[in-house]
């Protein structure tokens, strides 16, 4: 499975692309970000993102898109404007028949570092361990929506091999009685 996990922004998009292999195990193929000009202009801004992300999903061809759910904001502009970036994310990989996953950040702690609340910190850290990876020196802010992306990847391949997991018991479950 080839999955490209996204960090929607309008300044700076993070993404993540993971393979696994034969086995299940994951293995982080690309990371960086796409961003975008502060120029005044949401249009062109949005216009980066359309292309940047055009880009990733002809580059990498992967087989899903995850990317984070808005959940909640404390600033009306800022949710205003991650939304339109989600909507181009949508709009891009529904172009390309890609099926595309959204995840609330609770519930991709939970599955990266085994708690909901996990803060920003140990997320980070944690995706630096899983997968030996570093912040660039000159673009660490840049990173933390890299650390996201790679995490929102994650946490989809896990969710699908937990549902594998749960079809197979109820299928065994089923053959035994």
């Amino acid at each position: 499975m080839r999955v490209l996990g996204i960090d929607p922004g309008t300044a700076t998009t993070g993404y993540g692309f993971l393979e696994t292999n034969g086995d299940g195990t994951p293995y982080l193929r690309s990371y960086g970000w796409i961003e975008t000009k502060d120029n005044g202009d949401p249009a062109k801004r949005l216009v980066e993102i359309y292309n940047g992300i055009k880009d990733l999903l002809s580059k990498h061809s992967p087989d899903v898109v995850a990317m984070e759910r808005l959940f909640f904001f404390s600033n009306q502009r800022t949710a205003m404007r991650v939304s339109q970036a989600q909507g181009i994310f949508l709009l891009a990989a529904a172009q390309k028949n890609i099926p595309l996953f959204e995840y609330p950040p609770g519930q991709v702690k939970l599955k990266i570092a085994g708690s909901g609340r996990a803060d920003k910190k140990l997320m980070q850290e944690t995706i630096k361990e899983i997968f030996n990876i570093k912040a660039p020196d000159k673009k660490k802010t840049h990173f933390d929506d890299v650390a996201d992306a790679i995490a929102i990847a994650l946490c989809h391949i896990r969710v699908k091999r937990e549902t594998q997991n749960e079809k197979r018991d109820t299928q065994n479950v089923q053959r035994k009685t």
